[in-house]
């Protein structure tokens, strides 16, 4: 007998250790499989059984962000699930819902936003809901108990009928938690508050969910990262109450990832009762997993317990747990694994039998994401009675349109539902109708969001009705992304440089693409120069062009795209866009291509984890062909042919009206630098064809091209050479040219004495022909001097000195083909000679030549006769002087401090040149600012109490050039100003004793003397406070001000900041100069106010924010702990300036600078030091050397 009881128990024990193996060890992919309970992208579950039904309340996922909408799935048995639409929340965002059922009968629902709870309540589990309080306030907002970030509201009824909730997030910091509270009768006010804190819950970061076993509470959470593999559940326990107190759970954490990775980031958990058994609803990433882990679904496994009431860990399975009651479905699904074709499939882990094996883990994916329609044939393996065809989309709140057909042989074809028009929504969707058919085939004809993918997690066939049908959308958000018939397909946008002459200002670059129209400059246009061979348009970093037409809707959301262009750029920014068509700004709804340097986006900027950034830069100084691809699953980067970068990833791109070259959309960042070509497709184009381009790049016609223009004045004893031939002329005898102005041009002049050799191939071909154009100016005959020859020849290639004259600038140009060479001057033919001086090996220019040379350019073929009237028309329409008649200063030069003077020429508006200014200190040795686009300058680093004088001249883009104007007087005499300086000698302690005394007017704080921190010691002032904000939000950190009306310059130097010495980052720590309008204290949200800041987080480095009624605008310099340590803000009427300095004397505006607000014109304005943290952590900042300066 008890060797029979032993035989037995040790049978069912070998069998449930099978069992469990098998669980552990199953495929993902596995038929059949139990986990994902639901089909489709949902986080944060909570699970709730109401009366005989189950419900599931989830953060709709997968949609850039948990944007809803709001949606609840129910079951009765667990296993077959219906999702149904509720009418509320229409937030942006729908985050971790609950919903239940309080002690008056009604249902209340919670759910969170970034960083607030929200209310309703309902007659009904599913709504209709009526928020709780009005206006869409919130009841919960962030750190309503102090140490606890809001989100994740969970809700808890106690057997005595008291109901809790338990809320927070980032629970990580120091002093953090998780926050608890007994709801009152009004269920959305607390009757007492607590603090669970993570010190006890260990590694608490969100997702707190209470349940009651046997006298025991439990108090869930989830630790981790969400959007990684170490996202997990872990617990502590309670004898006493919801409230605690509480020890750590034992084995914690009870969930995480799987060995192979295929239950990854299992989290955000709610429990659920079924007779003594309790059941863990959590979610897991999608497999294959997407980028950012935020593509999550929904599933459930068994929780066991010891004896003692501890939580054993959980093996979490692909199987699940099956049927939790009376199944609703009872007929068989004739399609479960049956033969299976499809259109195409993406590959190997998204096959077409994946759409038959119920799981909803596995997707069928056709191979591309086009327009064109996508189809699924089922072979049932004989004729069947077929009444209802089940449908789960890969998306259960976006529509699809689609047809259902039947047919007994597969070649003829009756339909069985169309759904071509559809504009439902739904899951599973539920087609009915009386077929005899052993084939059923689903074609996809649309979808609502513009490039989904038309894929499908399960299909079912049913030879009776199982359901009833769908439940009517009850918050429909309609969303306009139709698909339009007639949009243009393939290469949309084709632009090339190459039909432009150097210099020219590109006022418009016709589209020879599929949507014609063109770019066309907004504000001055860029330049055409040429760079290393190459024709480009030149941007200054203050232009850009925008197209006249619009941005067609195949570019939109998830859409596919190639993206080409060929780019240079001498230095490279961080952020340096290229080429923009869309205007969202959060949550990957922007698509901004750019050369930037910025590890996140320096290639592709679509805000989020789907940033995309060069793996290894490309080397700046040259020229890169740069193509992004996106097929709407990879984004994949090329430079120069070669993969540079690959990322997974869903888009949900919103469109701009119009395209942007040069710019971001909103024009907060432009680009510097060259552009060559660009082309824009709506397809993706493959890997092989983006290779060959880079294998057969176009060749450049031109071997050398000198440009004066480009050169600094004074001796010259290198010339380099902006055509393909690379190289440079250099000094061929140490004797140096000068660059100087002569009539009316830049140019290199050469005394007979001071040649130029160049120093490498000048590349042409004899035989195919080539011609050389310059721009020269004889002071004297030449008689033996050459213009240009080849140093091993005497005769020189080019001397048009006997057709010149003297004192006037002329174009020449000589054409040879074969053994003909023709010579050009101002257009007319002069001579044709036979040509026996062959333009090779070593070039000598301005051999014995007395005159100038502005420009010189080599082209490797022979110009035709109309290619040379061309050139030589536009050389004589384009010189002139830059600005007709006299000119002078705008602004005339006025101290600004007793060491800057401000100076501003006209910007001459109506010239469409491009012009540049040159400004000059006269008194300083003629010291030349350089030239600059900018018609405003300032002159830094002067001495106090001296006379100094000004001038300046215009340049355009061909190299004409103004005489200077006459030079104004400027004195920076001290008399002239009010100078009121703290270098902080004298302790004090500005919260305790405040400002009396001081040169400050007044203190702004969170108000907690134990949190912040405003002393002077060791002749610095230190600001110090934890959880400080200045974005709006409460509480503020220390603002040590002065009252100041009309015009200032106040600087500052930063002399230490939490982390420097170990060059470790203090949490979000943010501290600078601020000018803000005076407001009154503890009035939230309406900030206006300029901050330049010092931000070491991020690499930020030297940090701008602009902060205008709820519109925050930030800059940075991307130079992280390397910034520069002097900061200054000056005001010029509406015009704010922001600069930085690593001396104090020399300063530099931080990109966004200078910022214009003309609100702040005539307001009473406070200009201080100010501290903050935007986050838990302590750190302070030290600043010394104050200074504030204005005109009497």
């Amino acid at each position: 007998m008890h060797k029979f009881q032993l035989t037995v128990f040790l049978f069912w024990y070998m069998c449930l250790a099978v069992l469990n193996s098998s669980a552990q060890q199953q495929s993902a992919t596995g038929p059949g499989n139990g986990n994902p309970i639901i089909p489709g992208y949902f986080a944060d579950p909570t699970v709730r059984k109401f009366g005989d039904t189950y419900y599931i309340y989830a953060t709709t996922d997968g949609n850039g962000g948990g944007h809803g909408p709001s949606q609840v799935w129910t079951s009765k048995d667990f296993v077959n699930w219906t999702m149904h639409d509720m009418n509320w929340p229409t937030s942006n965002y729908y985050w971790a819902p609950d919903v239940i059922n309080g002690n008056d009968g009604k249902y209340y629902m919670y759910y969170c936003q970034p960083v607030d709870i929200y209310g309703a309540s309902s007659t009904s589990p599913t709504g209709p809901w009526t928020p709780l309080l009005p206006d869409g306030k919130s009841m919960i907002p962030n750190y309503f108990i102090p140490g606890v970030i809001t989100l994740d509201g969970q809700t808890f009824k106690d057997d005595d009928g008291k109901i809790y909730m338990f809320w927070g997030t980032w629970g990580i910091y120091p002093d953090h938690g998780c926050g608890v509270g007994l709801l009152n009768a009004d269920m959305h006010t607390f009757a007492k508050t607590a603090k669970i804190p993570n010190t006890i819950a260990k590694d608490f970061f969100e997702a707190p969910f209470m349940f009651k076993r046997k006298g025991i509470y439990y108090f869930t959470y989830s630790s981790g990262l969400c959007e990684d593999s170490t996202y997990q559940v872990q617990y502590a326990i309670s004898k006493t109450g919801p409230m605690g107190p509480f020890e750590f759970g034992k084995n914690s954490p009870v969930l995480s990832t799987n060995a192979d990775g295929t239950i990854h980031g299992p989290g955000h958990e709610s429990v659920v009762q079924v007779g003594d058994d309790f059941y863990m609803v959590y979610h897991r990433h999608n497999n294959p997993h997407s980028n950012g882990g935020y593509h999550r679904q929904v599933c459930a496994d068994k929780i066991v317990f010891d004896a003692e009431g501890n939580i054993e860990k959980i093996v979490p399975t692909h199987l699940g747990v099956g049927l939790l009651g009376k199944s609703t479905i009872n007929a068989p699904d004739e399609a479960y694994q049956k033969k299976v074709t499809a259109s195409s499939f993406y590959n190997e882990n998204y096959k077409p039998s994946f759409a038959l094996d119920n799981n909803n883990g596995t997707l069928w994916k056709p191979a591309d994401n086009s327009r064109k329609t996508a189809w699924i044939t089922i072979d049932l393996g004989a004729i069947k009675t077929v009444q209802q065809v089940l449908t789960q989309f890969e998306y259960a709140t976006w529509y699809y349109q689609y047809l259902v057909e039947s047919s007994v042989d597969g070649k003829n074809w009756k339909p069985f539902a169309d759904r071509t028009e559809n504009k439902q929504h739904g899951s599973p969707m539920v087609d009915s109708g009386n077929a005899q058919a052993r084939f059923i085939r689903l074609t996809i004809t649309g979808t609502e969001y513009p490039g989904l993918y038309k894929a499908i997690w399960n299909v079912k066939v049913y030879g009776e009705r199982v359901v009833t049908g769908n439940v009517d959308p009850v918050n429909k958000k309609e969303i306009s992304t139709a698909v339009v018939s007639n949009e243009k397909e393939g290469l949309l946008v084709n632009l090339n440089a190459d039909n432009f002459q150097a210099g020219e200002a590109v006022t418009q670059w016709v589209n020879k693409g599929a949507l014609s129209g063109s770019f066309t400059a907004n504000g001055k246009p860029p330049v055409i120069d040429i760079i290393a061979g190459k024709k480009a348009l030149l941007f200054n970093g203050t232009q850009s062009l925008e197209s006249t037409v619009a941005v067609p809707r195949s570019l939109a959301g998830n859409n596919s795209y190639t993206v080409s262009y060929e780019v240079y750029a001498d230095l490279i920014k961080d952020e340096n866009p290229v080429l923009s068509w869309t205007n969202g700004e959060s949550d990957h709804r922007s698509a901004t291509f750019g050369y930037g340097s910025n590890r996140t986006a320096g290639a592709v900027q679509h805000f989020g984890v789907s940033d995309f950034q060069y793996k290894t830069m490309p080397a700046a100084g040259k020229w890169h062909q740069v193509v992004v691809t996106f097929d709407g699953s990879f984004e994949k980067l090329f430079v120069d042919g070669e993969l540079n970068n690959a990322e997974n990833k869903m888009l949900f791109l919103q469109l701009a009206d119009k395209f942007i070259i040069g710019a971001k959309t909103n024009r907060s960042a432009y680009f510097s630098g060259a552009i060559s070509s660009l082309k824009i497709y709506n397809q993706p184009l493959a890997d092989s064809v983006i290779k060959q381009w880079a294998l057969h790049p176009a060749k450049s016609d031109i071997s050398l091209y000198l440009d004066a223009a480009k050169l600094n004045y004074g001796p010259l004893q290198k010339w380099i050479n902006n055509g393909g031939a690379g190289g440079a002329f250099q000094s061929a005898n140490g004797r140096a040219a000068e660059v100087r102005d002569i009539k009316g041009k830049i140019a290199v002049s050469f005394n007979g004495k001071s040649p130029l050799m160049f120093n490498n191939d000048v590349a042409v071909n004899s035989e195919e022909g080539y011609s050389v154009a310059l721009s020269v100016y004889q002071s004297a005959s030449t008689q033996n001097g050459s213009m240009l020859r080849a140093q091993s020849l005497k005769e020189p290639f080019i001397n048009a000195g006997e057709y010149l004259g003297t004192g006037k600038w002329h174009y020449v140009i000589k054409a040879v083909s074969g053994n003909v060479a023709k010579l050009y001057v101002d257009g007319a033919l002069v001579a044709t000679t036979s040509n026996t001086d062959k333009l090779t090996g070593k070039l000598l220019l301005g051999d014995g030549f007395n005159g100038a040379v502005s420009n010189l350019v080599v082209y490797k073929h022979s110009l035709s006769s109309a290619e040379i009237k061309q050139l030589s028309l536009g050389w004589k329409q384009n010189y002139h002087p830059p600005i007709a008649g006299s000119f002078a200063f705008k602004a005339a030069p006025t101290a600004v401090t007793p060491g800057m003077v401000e100076m501003e020429a006209p910007e001459y508006a109506s010239v469409k040149s491009n012009l540049q200014y040159d400004f000059i200190n006269e008194t300083d040795n003629r010291k030349s600012s350089g030239w600059q686009a900018n018609p405003h300058y300032i002159s830094y680093g002067l001495k106090p109490d001296k006379n100094y004088s000004y001038s300046f001249k215009v340049k355009d883009n061909y190299g004409n050039v103004n005489s200077k104007t006459a030079a104004l007087p400027v004195s920076t005499s001290s008399g002239l100003f009010n100078v009121v300086t703290d270098g902080f000698p004298v302790k004090k302690d500005f919260v305790v004793d405040g400002t009396t005394g001081t040169i400050w007017n007044g203190l702004i704080s969170g108000g907690d003397k134990q949190e912040d921190k405003v002393f002077i010691g060791d002749n610095v002032l230190t600001l110090e406070s934890k959880g400080s904000n200045w974005d709006g939000n409460l509480p503020y950190g220390p603002f040590l001000y002065r009252n100041v009306l009309g015009d200032f310059v106040a600087e500052v130097e930063v002399a230490d900041v939490s982390g420097l010495k170990d060059k470790k980052v203090a949490g979000n720590s943010d501290m600078g100069l601020m000018v803000r309008k005076a407001k009154r204290p503890g009035t939230e949200g309406s900030e206006n106010l300029i901050q330049n800041s010092i931000f070491p987080a991020w690499n930020c480095g030297n940090m701008l924010t602009n902060f205008k009624t709820g519109d925050r605008m930030q800059t940075n310099t991307q130079t992280g702990w390397n910034y520069n340590r002097y900061l200054q803000i000056q005001k010029s009427g509406d015009v704010f300036y922001i600069r930085s300095s690593n001396d104090g004397i020399h300063w530099t505006d931080l990109p966004g600078s200078p910022v214009v607000r003309p609100d702040l014109i005539g307001a009473d304005l406070q200009i201080g030091l100010y501290h903050s943290t935007y986050g838990p952590h302590r750190s302070y900042v030290k600043f010394s050397n104050f200074k504030f300066i204005s005109r009497k």
